[in-house]
């Protein structure tokens, strides 16, 4: 029997985020986050954090866009256990698995990787930042690995800021996580992402650089326990 060790989390478990994309004022598809009731992966208490975005209508013969992301996240340091991506951009399509062991990753073509002591994956950085206590003008320092490399994630925190959306309006701080010399969702350009300035640090907007421009993902409903 494993012992399911959990640590207190400012944000409810499950918990799923619903995001219209838009580029510019045009709605072009949508996204959601969804953390799951712990479960049990290689005999380690995780919690899955799965991530969609896609476009939609239109748009997608623009630019067709099919992204699932789905992160494993031990229970107490919110670190990555297992990473699975399936990308389908235009005519790129590429999936992989990583599996984040005590000294190394492992990905899906057989290579192994050294890693640094409490890697994250891009998502599990985003619940941990959530977990954090933080004011303007902090930094948080995140160890990140991402395309068989290791990088400290530097997150500086803005604001506060209003923002008003689909789901109400919020009071926000602005997070701009950086990497020096790596990528976040493939761009070099900064990630920026809105969190409410409560305990809970909803993200509220979340706005990623693509190929032919910035698209922002905006919340347009939250759902707990399968209701909204």
């Amino acid at each position: 029997m494993t012992l399911l060790i959990l640590i207190s989390l400012s944000f409810p478990v499950p918990e799923r985020l619903n995001y219209g994309g838009y580029y510019g004022l045009l709605r072009v598809g949508s996204s959601y986050m969804e953390i799951g009731n712990p479960e049990i992966l290689n005999g380690k208490p995780v919690y899955p954090i799965e991530c969609s975005q896609k476009t939609e209508g239109l748009f997608s013969i623009f630019f067709y866009l099919k992204d699932y992301y789905c992160s494993y996240v031990d229970t107490v340091s919110l670190s990555s256990v297992r990473f699975i991506k399936k990308i389908h951009e235009g005519n790129y399509q590429n999936e992989v698995t990583l599996d984040f062991e005590s000294d190394s990753v492992l990905y899906s073509d057989g290579k192994k990787v050294p890693k640094i002591q409490g890697a994250k994956d891009m998502f599990a950085a985003i619940y941990y930042m959530r977990s954090l206590k933080f004011s303007p003008g902090d930094t948080l320092r995140i160890p990140f690995h991402s395309s068989k490399e290791n990088h400290e994630m530097t997150v500086s925190v803005s604001g506060p800021f209003k923002m008003k959306t689909p789901a109400g309006e919020y009071e926000t701080y602005q997070l701009t996580p950086t990497v020096p010399k790596g990528k976040i969702f493939g761009s070099t350009k900064p990630l920026n992402i809105w969190v409410s300035t409560d305990s809970l640090h909803i993200p509220v907007k979340i706005e990623t650089q693509l190929k032919f421009g910035t698209i922002g993902f905006i919340l347009e409903s939250i759902e707990l326990d399968g209701k909204e």
